[in-house]
């Protein structure tokens, strides 16, 4: 996805939800800000983070989707109470 945002005074630009979503950055989340030689700016979170709830702990990537221990639990549990 792509957009166009302004640069607000104080210099901050705030990221649309789908683009926050898409990448897996969070609010709370730190992030690494970088950029490149032909002046593009490239922003990844720090830590792999749990793609539901934000969360940095107990963290496995399951294709290409990185989740918590703590909502995987839950998401089984709701698609085993779907199957009874």
């Amino acid at each position: 996805m792509e957009t166009s945002k302004k640069i607000c005074k104080n210099g901050s630009i705030t990221l649309p939800k789908q683009i926050r979503a898409e990448a897996g950055l969070f609010p709370g989340n730190a992030v690494n800000i970088s950029t490149s030689a032909d002046g593009t700016v490239t922003i990844k979170p720090s830590a792999p983070c749990c793609r539901f709830c934000g969360s940095v702990e107990n963290v496995i990537v399951a294709d290409n989707v990185v989740i918590c221990r703590k909502c995987a639990e839950k998401i089984i549990e709701k698609v085993g109470a779907t199957n009874d």
